[in-house]
């Protein structure tokens, strides 16, 4: 058997078909592995073996191959790394799926912003627009660094590809929402003229020489290319988009993730399944404002089906990080006027905050047997928030209801005892750190980073560590949905180009045991489905990711090459690495 922890080319793997066994026929066997169960009666194996889509055997690799039979595929894994399949508890698939189709938030200059554009209008129907971008998110502060300037910033000129969008009306914006890229098919669907600025309130850039890039700003601009494009893609487009993303899903070796879609995404999600299309499988949560048109209809938590779970909803009480609109106690260290926004439900449609409002939905919701899933980015939200669940207990009862604190991303010194007397069920994705201490430590201060992203401090509360993406990020920053990033940083604690030395705020890093449980069963039992996955033990739905290296063995750093070789849904193969 070879060295897991090498690299591994998948042209090794030998599969065949065997026969004449007087066991049981199984679909799939795989054996010659390490298979790391998450299962604490039996942490380790050497095989799995698979029938109807559950798990049926772990074990040996002798007692595995007593169940082949005639049509029994057999997988000889030689020596590769077994988990349960990653369960993301934090996906906005539909944005994602655009995200995939079309993103320029890493682009650095002209020539790859061009290579982008080409690869998507090849891709589109005509008419269809161009939307999204999110250009200059890493001009200031660079991907993996701690801080300081990246690069010169990068603006697109759009003129320069007006010949490559010509049927396809492009409307595109920075990152932070100030500036806007439009094609001439854009203004004409807006009906503007650019010879008349005033008259609409749009500024159309130019350069020095006095040609028109393609750069508008203004008050009315964002409002007046919005009314023309389009809120949403064709039937077809996304589709084609959601079976796109859905491939990116399983090459991560995900196979459940949980959704913040709108309606027509789960449409397309139980056409898919319908279809026996889907794979992966999907908790899908509605606005925490629904929940009266949820509990009409029946749903409960943990309703669906094995494919398609129902009965969660999702509220927000203040802003992120991103954008310095995370709710504080203090004010931002750079902007000693702000301490961030409280989210709609918590506030009057003058912006005021209305106490007692937000607490309510929560209690409504609650009572109608809903699970509640509540973003709370900065100390003073994820406080307010704590208080709110407290009121929960009292007045509707303490019970399992695992109340998810969607993020708590940055708590209070005195908060982190209350987590788990509360039963509290921390929903973070530790990415999040790695990518946003880039500047952490310029928007609040270092001593109060030190409550921010603490994954050791939120476990030893007996609060419910589960792990996942925020894919595909905010307009600030991407976030893929690669398990392997979210590990790393759990345990390093370090950008992905290994700053700070040593950690930051190492005290708070947790083992990869610990992550990998967070990402597997610790994400089931957020969704109240950890009889049915988050493990591989019998009984359980097959869902299996095969990595290329044992993460129980190798250093944090090797976390970030390893590979997915297989994720298998249900018993099926989703993905197969290509052979190299």
């Amino acid at each position: 058997m070879m060295n897991s922890s090498n690299n591994w080319m998948l042209p090794a793997l030998v599969l065949s078909a065997l026969a004449g066994c007087t066991a049981p026929g199984a679909d799939l066997v795989l054996h010659g592995g390490t298979v790391w169960t998450v299962d604490d009666d039996l942490p380790r194996a050497e095989a799995v073996v698979i029938r109807d889509g559950r798990i049926q055997f772990v074990g040996s690799d002798a007692g595995a191959l007593e169940w082949t039979g005639p049509g029994t595929q057999v997988i000889d894994l030689e020596g590769a790394f077994v988990l349960p399949g990653f369960v993301d508890n934090h996906v906005h698939f539909a944005q994602a799926a655009r995200f995939l189709e079309f993103n320029v938030m890493n682009v650095a200059d002209q020539g790859e912003f061009e290579r982008r554009v080409t690869e998507v209008t090849g891709s589109l129907a005509a008419g269809e627009w161009i939307l999204g971008g999110y250009w200059g998110a890493y001009d200031q502060w660079a991907e993996g660094s701690v801080g300081g300037a990246a690069r010169a910033p990068f603006t697109p000129d759009i003129a320069l590809i007006e010949g490559l969008t010509r049927d396809h009306p492009m409307f595109i914006q920075k990152f932070d929402g100030r500036e806007f890229a439009v094609n001439r098919a854009a203004l004409t669907a807006a009906g503007l003229d650019v010879s008349e600025p005033r008259a609409t309130g749009v500024e159309f850039v130019r350069d020095a020489s006095g040609r028109l890039t393609g750069i508008v700003r203004g008050p009315n601009a964002r409002a007046l290319f919005e009314a023309e494009a389009p809120r949403s893609f064709s039937r077809a487009r996304r589709l084609a988009q959601t079976r796109n993303a859905l491939r990116e899903v399983a090459r991560r070796g995900v196979t459940t993730f949980s959704d913040m879609s709108d309606d027509e995404q789960l449409s397309i999600y139980r056409e898919l399944s319908a279809a026996g299309e889907l794979t992966a499988r999907v908790h899908f949560r509605y606005p925490l404002e629904r929940w009266r048109e949820l509990a009409d209809s029946g749903i409960r938590a943990g309703a669906g089906d094995e494919w398609i779970r129902l009965g969660s909803l999702k509220g927000h009480i203040d802003g992120i990080m991103g954008s310095s609109s995370a709710r504080f106690f203090e004010p931002y260290a750079n902007d000693p006027g702000n301490r961030g926004r409280w989210r709609r439900l918590m506030v009057d449609d003058e912006g005021n905050f209305v106490e007692g409002q937000f607490l309510q939905y929560m209690l409504d919701a609650d009572r109608a047997g809903l699970q509640l899933t509540v973003h709370a980015i900065g100390d003073e939200a994820n406080h307010l928030l704590l208080d709110y669940l407290e009121e929960l207990n009292e007045r509707n009862g303490v019970r399992d209801r695992r109340f998810r604190l969607v993020h708590a991303q940055v708590l209070a010194a005195a908060d982190f005892a209350r987590l788990g007397s509360m039963g509290v069920v921390a929903e973070v994705q530790p990415f999040h750190l790695a990518d946003d201490m880039r500047w952490m430590e310029e928007r609040i201060g270092r001593e109060r980073c030190r409550g921010a992203y603490a994954f050791k401090s939120i476990a030893e509360s007996g609060a419910v560590l589960c792990f996942g993406t925020d894919w595909p990020g905010t307009s600030a920053s991407e976030y893929p949905i690669d398990p392997m990033l979210g590990l790393y940083a759990a345990v390093a604690r370090t950008t992905v180009t290994g700053e700070p030395e040593g950690g930051w705020f190492p005290e708070e890093r947790i083992s990869i045991e610990a992550a990998i449980r967070a990402y597997t069963l610790g994400s089931a039992y957020a969704n109240f489905e950890e009889g049915e996955k988050g493990s591989i033990t019998a009984g359980k739905l097959a869902d299996l990711a095969v990595l290329s290296r044992n993460l129980l063995e190798i250093p944090p750093d090797d976390i970030l090459e390893t590979d997915v070789l297989f994720t298998i849904v249900g018993g099926r193969v989703v993905y197969e690495r290509p052979p190299r």
